[in-house]
This record gives C-alpha cells, sequence and structure tokens, in this order.
C-alpha cells in the first residue's frame, strides 16, 4: 500500500474484487488517478496502475475503458471527477477493437523455432490476445461480460475458464500443445491472421512501426514475471 498517492484525484477497484466473484488465485486490481502519471505497482496480488487525468480520458470507447465503467467502484473521488469521467466513457468502438485484436495477433505468425525459443512469452501474448477478443465477441449480442468463468459458461465452453486465467496455477505451465490451442482458438474467432513479414521478435522491435506490436514484442521477449503487461497502459485497447 506504499505505492499509493496520498493525494490522489480519484481510486477505483475493478476486476473480480469488484464484482464480487474473487476466488483465491484472484488479484486486487486498482486504478488511481492522480496529477501525474506513474509505473504499474504489482506486489503479491495486488496491482496499482496511476494515470493522470489525460491518461485516464483516453479510456472513452475503450475495452479497459468499458470494464471499468461497468464492473468498477469507486473508492475515492475528489468532486465527483471520476464518476463523471466514467459515466461519459460511453460505448467501446468494437471496430477499433478487433483491429487491435488482429494486429496484436501477427506475433504469432513468426516463425514456429522463434516461438518455441520463446514459449512462455509466446503463451502469455496468445492467453491476451485470446482473452480479449473473447470480451470482444461478448459485446454481440451483449451483454459485456469481463468475468472468464462466465465467459466459459455463456459460451458453452468449460475449458475457457482455465485457458483465459491470467494466473499460472490455474493454467498451468506454458507448452506448445497449449500454444497451438490458444492460436487456433483466436484464429476461429477472427480468421486468417495476416503475416508480420520478419523473422524474429528482434526484428519486430527494431523495424516495425507500430508500437503496440513493438511493447507487445519486448514483453515477449523480456519479461518473465508474470504480469506481461504492467508496462502497457490498458488503455491502449
Amino acid at each position: 500500500m506504499a505505492a499509493l498517492p496520498l493525494r490522489a484525484i480519484g481510486a477505483i477497484l475493478y476486476g473480480s474484487y469488484a464484482r464480487g466473484d474473487y476466488a483465491d488465485a484472484s488479484d486486487v486490481d486498482l486504478l488511481i488517478v492522480e496529477h501525474a502519471p506513474r509505473p504499474t505497482v504489482a506486489s503479491g496480488r495486488v496491482n496499482v496502475s496511476t494515470y493522470d487525468l489525460s491518461q485516464f480520458a483516453t479510456a472513452g470507447h475503450t475495452l479497459f475503458g468499458n470494464h471499468l465503467a461497468r464492473d468498477g467502484l469507486v473508492l475515492h473521488d475528489t468532486d465527483d471527477l471520476v464518476a463523471k469521467m466514467l459515466a461519459s466513457f460511453g460505448d467501446i468502438d468494437l471496430e477499433r477493437l478487433w483491429e487491435r485484436v488482429r494486429s496484436l495477433a501477427r506475433l504469432l505468425t513468426l516463425p514456429r523455432e522463434e516461438q518455441h525459443a520463446k514459449l512462455d512469452g509466446f503463451v502469455r501474448h496468445a492467453r491476451y490476445v485470446l482473452r480479449t477478443a473473447t470480451y470482444a465477441r461478448a459485446f454481440r449480442p451483449g451483454p459485456p461480460c469481463f468475468s472468464v468463468t462466465e465467459l466459459a459458461e455463456r459460451f458453452d465452453d468449460p475449458a475457457l475458464a482455465q485457458l483465459l486465467s491470467s494466473h499460472p496455477e490455474v493454467h498451468g505451465p506454458p507448452t506448445t500443445e497449449v500454444l497451438a490451442d490458444l492460436h487456433g482458438r483466436i484464429e476461429q474467432l477472427i480468421g486468417w491472421i495476416e503475416p508480420i513479414g520478419f523473422d524474429s521478435l528482434t526484428d519486430v522491435i527494431i523495424e516495425f512501426d507500430d508500437t503496440d506490436l513493438g511493447d507487445s514484442a519486448i514483453l515477449v521477449l523480456g519479461n518473465n514475471d508474470g504480469s506481461p503487461y504492467t508496462i502497457i497502459p490498458r488503455v491502449i485497447l
């Protein structure tokens, strides 16, 4: 809790603890709105992200913003500013979301040898892409849903609850079979994945002009702490 700023504009609890469907492996997710952004901090099962007002405002019409507006619990709010901003976020731009899913999936077209050599990172990335695509799928016909357990029930696919979990003790170790399963499920949702045209993650990082893909490639390549997207703002989707 030492990471919490003393003069926060607002604080939002979101995720399973906000919905009330948490389990033993669930994280406590907090978003702090401050006067200046700070790095995301993870301690045990507590994750604290800090955005400034301008960064928070960009969550409008995004998956993360819809998640906050739908499931978030406002714990602190100076002058009702956070509540007013949440109310202004509006509907998600589904077309943009599916475009980003298709873009991020392109990392999964790198050579098989590259993916197997960095299996842990690629499995994490594929799980993230599939989870995001499954969230997007739930918007039509709706209602939106951000619980992987509920999504597994809605789509009559019990394996999704384990496969989409962000917790290693739930989804198990990364294997080539898991990667193939994730890849296949992503293709079922988005169809053909456009080849990225590079031979390695390093090539993507150095030569590709898509910053989202470059950031994702960096995380696949080098972050093994189990929290692969803590340094990328969640509002990109």
